[in-house]
């Protein structure tokens, strides 16, 4: 089975890791200094989660009577990072036809603005130019679903700070954890002083299942096994879509300490992200050729050339759970990210977000797929529209 996301590393690269880091002690500024230079940036800090620097940068940059500008159409992890800085929220919809939101309206210096990449989808220079953003007090680049490179830090003004993830389903999964990037010598000693104060340090049992569980997690994601443990969670639905039932601030994203082998897995990650950038670019061609007559019901994502998180095609959103049900029956599994956030919004408000919420469907990329299997997910999206497609509109959703 083809699965919906696969961590980077297969489990003998991971268990060879694992050996290797046994003995050693964590090393967050070697790690923070690794990402450092190789982006180009000043300042490198290891964070517990993404949604914990959003939170933290917020707080530390605002006034309590301030404003935060985000996305509707957003990760839940998003969501509870915003409310949890205990500013109030400015959500803002979708651009037309994107999954990026919507960069118009009017600035205010006070603002904090989370610009979610979605997928690694970036924003252009054009709409980072809009007044809402440019003028913005801090700029918060949400690229937890992507891989940075340098152009993505170049983009950075005095304050501003890009968030990435290490967690579930990312493309550089580390278990847990990530890294906020900045060049202001303020934010990055800020970042570091509250995350030592609020981690919350453990004994090496409980080191050794937080190391446990990354090993299981990538064995249950390998094809041989993944179907019959998928079928035993959520096939193939996915988490509840009120984030509020979701995401707890007693979460470990808020205090996990590092480990040796996580700090060792993430630089093995750092060390191949170039590489596996670019097989995701080639992943994408190969996507978009076999996709690209397919239907007039199925739209392809922008080419930004950007590595992204999944190949996020639209569909109907009256048939795309019929379809979702036949790729897995023909041995792909595929995600539909992000339901939208009824216990945050009102979908009549954020029409664009709610439609963007009803149509997304997630194609399996990673740097463990091959281009064998590429065919293999498009071959079996192209019969299942086809078979749609030749019912009676009263069946699809059924179907």
């Amino acid at each position: 089975m083809i699965p919906r996301h696969r961590p980077p590393s297969g489990t003998l690269s991971l268990l060879t890791t694992a050996a290797k880091s046994a003995f050693r002690r964590s090393n967050v500024p070697e790690l923070e200094l690794a990402w450092q230079r190789s982006l180009d940036v000043q300042h490198a800090v290891w964070i517990p989660s993404a949604r914990w620097a959003i939170a933290r940068t917020i707080q530390s940059h605002t006034t309590t009577a301030a404003e935060v500008v985000c996305p509707v159409f957003n990760c839940g992890a998003v969501h509870h990072a915003v409310s949890e800085s205990g500013r109030n929220v400015d959500y803002r919809d979708c651009a037309a036809d994107s999954f990026l939101m919507n960069c118009s309206g009017a600035a205010s210096g006070s603002q904090a603005i989370v610009l979610s990449e979605i997928f690694g989808h970036r924003f252009s220079p054009s709409e980072l130019s809009q007044p809402l953003i440019h003028e913005a007090a801090v700029r918060i680049f949400d690229l937890a679903m992507g891989i940075p490179t340098t152009n993505d830090m170049q983009r950075m003004q005095s304050g501003d700070v890009t968030v990435l993830s290490f967690g579930l389903g990312k493309s550089l999964y580390a278990g847990w954890g990530g890294m906020a990037l900045t060049n202001c010598n303020d934010t990055a000693d800020m970042l570091r002083r509250r995350r030592d104060d609020e981690l919350q340090s453990r004994g090496a049992v409980q080191r050794t299942r937080w190391n446990a569980s990354v090993v299981l997690r990538t064995v249950a994601h390998e094809p041989w096994i993944y179907r019959r443990v998928r079928a035993k969670t959520d096939r193939p639905n996915e988490s509840a879509a009120n984030p509020q039932n979701s995401f707890s601030a007693a979460s470990h994203e808020w205090n996990r300490p590092p480990t040796a082998f996580h700090v060792a897995h993430s630089l093995r990650n750092l060390r191949m992200a170039g590489e596996w950038a670019e097989q995701r670019l080639r992943l994408l061609d190969e996507y978009r050729i076999r996709l690209q007559r397919i239907s007039p019901m199925v739209q392809l994502p922008l080419n930004d050339a950007a590595a992204f998180s999944h190949f996020s095609i639209r569909v109907p959103g009256s048939i795309r759970e019929s379809l979702r049900k036949r790729l897995w029956d023909n041995g792909v599994d595929v995600a539909s990210l992000f339901p939208f956030p009824a216990g945050w919004c009102a979908a009549e408000q954020f029409p664009l977000a709610a439609r963007a919420a009803t149509e997304v469907l997630n194609l399996p990329l990673s740097n463990q797929l091959q281009q064998r299997d590429v065919v293999r997910v498009c071959d079996a999206l192209k019969r299942a529209v086809d078979e749609l497609s030749a019912l009676p509109s009263t069946q699809k959703a059924a179907a």
